[in-house]
């Protein structure tokens, strides 16, 4: 079991990883509605965006599982496995818009679930 204070920088990493994700989340179909060709085939990388899935998944199942243990709050990791799966939904559907509002709201949920963790593991320290 992770100590309480990396256990809280845990939750700080996925916020931060959840806001980096939903960046490129808007980033990409706004810059191809501009037009900007050249800068798009950069960041608009497959592994770019399993990477932001891979890290989230690694980062949250860590830190709910063990914020779950300390807090008991069961809506915590619910919130993030629906986060996840909007996230996972928005990389499959095939309409760009649709894939970026999943994907920002998906980033959004698990940045949310992130806050609340640290907020219940605060409370369940303070007992």
């Amino acid at each position: 079991m992770i100590n309480p204070k990396e256990s809280i920088s845990l939750d700080r990493a996925g916020v931060c990883a959840s806001m980096l994700c939903m960046v490129h989340c808007i980033l990409v179909p706004v810059l191809f509605v501009l037009g900007v060709d050249s800068i798009i085939w950069m960041i608009d990388q497959e592994w770019i965006e399993l990477t932001f899935i891979g890290l989230s998944l690694t980062i949250g199942l860590i830190s709910f599982l063990g914020g779950y243990v300390r807090h008991k709050q069961h809506f915590v990791p619910v919130l993030f496995v629906a986060g996840f799966l909007l996230l996972v939904n928005g990389e499959a559907v095939s309409s760009l818009w649709l894939a970026m509002s999943l994907s920002v709201a998906g980033a959004t949920v698990i940045a949310y679930a992130h806050i609340q963790n640290i907020k219940w593991k605060n409370h369940a320290s303070a007992r």
